[in-house]
C-alpha cells in the first residue's frame, strides 16, 4: 500500500465514515443502502461462488450512468453466452430501479469504500474484469482489483466536475493515482482524453464517444415502430407540439404562447404536455389552466373502446392532452412535429438528446449550461432559447409555418445524435479481447494439465 493509500485510509475513510454515521438517521436512502448492502450480497453469495462463467462486473453510480452501460451489457450478452454479468450501484435508487434488469445475472449494492469492505466485496464476487462507468472512483476497490491482477476499465470517462480534484496541488496526486489503477480509459471526446493525458496517468487513454448516444438511438428506433397514440386522433393539418418534463413556469409560458398563436393563426395546434411530476394536485392545477384538454388516460380509455376511425378523428376536437402518468415521454416524442424541453426556467434544462434523435426542432428556456448537448444544438440553430411567452409564440409560429426551417433544424438535431453511433460496439470488442485472451490462457493451462496427467 503506497503513501496516498495510507493517508486515504487513515484520514479520508474515517472522516467519510463519520459523515455517513451522522447522516444515516436522517437520510432514508443512505439508511437503506447501509442496512441492506451486505444482506443483498450474502443472498447472491452461493449463486456467485458456484458459477464458473467468465464474470464481468459493471459499477455505475446511479440510473443515468447505468443507461450508458446498458448498450454494452446487452451486446456482450447477445454475443457471448458464457459470461456472468454482475452490476453494482452505490445509490438505492439505481439498485431498486434496476434489480430486475434482465441482462444482468445479479444486481448488488457496492459497499462503502473501506479497505475491509473492498476486500470482502471483491473476494465474494470474484470478477474477471471490472468496468466502471464515467465516475465515482472507489480507490480501495480499485487497489484490491489491481493487487489481484484483475483488469479494470473506465468507460464514458469525463474530466471530473469538481476542478479542485485536479487543480489543487495537494489533491492532484491523489486524483492521478486513482485513475492510474485503470488499465484502459475510454473517454467521450478528445477534449476529455486530453485531460487524462495531461494528468500523466499510467492508464491507456482512448476516445470512443459516449455510449448513451447508442442507447438513445436504440430507443428512437424502437419507439418509431410503436403505435403510441392512434394518429387518426389528429387532423391532417394538425401540428403536434410535445412539451416534455415541464414545471410550473414552463407551463405558464407555453399556455400563454399557445393562446397568442391561436389568435393569429388558422393552423390547428395540438399540445401534448408532460409534467415532470404528474401528481394529483399538479394535474388539477394544469387542468384548470388548460380547460380544453383531456388527460392521456381518458384518451387511452377511449381508444380501447372505439375502433371507428371517423369517430376517433372527431374525438379531440380543439382539445389538448395532459399526460397523467410517467414513462410515456420518450415514445410521445415519436409523434411530435416539435418539442419544448422543460426545466430551463428552474435549475436547468432536462435532456435534449432524446427528442433530438427523432429529428424534430427543439426549444427550451434560458438555463442550459448544465447540458453541453443543449449548448451545442443552440450553436447549430436547431434548438431555440426562449425567455418569455412572446418569444415562445414566435418560435411556435416559425416551426409551424416555415417548413424549410423545421426540416433543416430537425435534420441537424438527428445528425448530432446519429453521428456518435457505435461507441458501445467498440467498447464491447475491447472487453471481449480481454476475456478471450484469458480464455485462451485458461485453455492452454487445461491442455498442459491434461497432458501431464496422461503421462503419469
Amino acid at each position: 500500500m503506497n503513501l496516498i493509500s495510507i493517508l486515504y485510509n487513515l484520514i479520508a475513510i474515517p472522516l467519510l465514515s463519520l459523515v455517513v454515521a451522522i447522516l444515516k438517521p436522517f437520510n432514508k436512502k443512505l439508511r437503506e443502502r447501509e442496512s441492506n448492502w451486505e444482506d443483498v450480497l450474502v443472498g447472491f453469495k452461493s449463486k456467485l461462488q458456484g458459477n464458473g462463467k467468465y464474470r464481468i462486473w459493471f459499477h455505475a453510480a446511479s440510473m443515468g450512468e447505468f443507461e450508458q452501460a446498458k448498450p454494452i451489457i446487452e451486446k456482450l450478452k447477445k454475443n457471448n453466452r458464457e459470461i456472468f454479468i454482475i452490476v453494482s450501484f452505490y445509490s438505492p435508487s439505481g439498485y431498486n430501479n434496476q434489480k430486475n434488469y434482465s441482462f444482468a445475472d445479479t444486481v448488488l449494492y457496492m459497499p462503502f469504500d473501506s479497505r475491509a469492505n473492498a476486500k470482502y466485496f471483491v473476494k465474494t464476487i470474484k470478477p474477471d474484469i471490472a468496468i466502471f462507468v464515467r465516475y465515482e472512483i472507489w480507490r480501495n476497490h480499485l487497489e484490491i482489483l489491481k493487487k489481484k491482477k484483475i483488469p479494470a476499465m473506465l468507460i464514458c470517462a469525463t474530466k471530473p466536475g469538481w476542478k479542485y480534484l485536479y487543480e489543487c496541488f495537494l489533491i492532484r496526486p491523489f486524483t492521478k493515482s486513482n485513475y492510474s489503477y485503470f488499465q484502459k480509459i475510454y473517454t467521450v471526446s478528445e477534449e476529455h482524453s486530453a485531460f487524462f493525458r495531461e494528468l500523466d496517468i499510467t492508464a491507456e487513454v482512448n476516445t470512443l464517444n459516449d455510449t448513451r448516444f447508442d442507447r438513445i438511438i436504440e430507443n428512437v428506433e424502437l419507439n418509431q415502430g410503436k403505435k403510441v397514440l392512434d394518429l387518426a386522433l389528429f387532423g391532417e393539418n394538425d401540428f403536434v407540439l410535445v412539451a416534455g418534463s415541464t414545471w410550473d413556469e414552463d407551463e405558464d409560458i407555453i399556455i400563454d404562447a399557445i393562446r397568442q398563436f391561436e389568435k393569429d393563426s388558422q393552423k390547428e395546434l395540438r399540445l401534448i404536455i408532460v409534467p415532470h411530476e404528474p401528481t394529483e394536485s399538479h394535474l388539477k392545477k394544469l387542468k384548470n389552466k388548460i380547460p380544453n384538454s383531456f388527460l392521456l388516460s381518458q384518451v387511452e380509455d377511449f381508444l380501447v373502446k372505439e375502433k371507428d376511425e371517423s369517430v376517433i378523428s372527431n374525438f379531440l376536437g380543439k382539445n389538448h392532452i395532459i399526460v397523467d402518468s410517467i414513462g410515456k415521454l420518450l415514445s410521445l416524442y415519436s409523434i411530435a412535429d416539435a418539442t419544448f424541453i422543460g426545466g430551463a426556467f428552474g435549475s436547468g434544462v432536462h435532456s435534449v438528446t432524446e427528442p433530438a434523435g427523432y429529428g424534430i426542432p427543439l426549444s427550451c428556456g434560458p438555463k442550459m449550461t448544465n447540458s453541453p448537448d443543449a449548448l451545442k444544438l443552440k450553436e447549430y440553430g436547431s434548438l431555440i432559447v426562449v425567455s418569455n411567452s412572446f418569444e415562445m409564440a414566435e418560435w411556435i409560429k416559425k416551426v409551424v409555418k416555415n417548413e424549410t426551417y423545421r426540416l433543416q433544424a430537425g435534420m441537424l438535431n438527428r445528425d448530432y445524435i446519429f453521428k456518435y453511433r457505435g461507441a458501445s460496439e467498440n467498447i464491447v470488442k475491447e472487453i471481449e479481447k480481454v476475456f478471450r485472451h484469458n480464455d485462451s490462457l485458461l485453455s492452454s493451462y487445461k491442455l498442459n494439465k491434461f497432458n501431464v496427467l496422461s503421462k503419469e
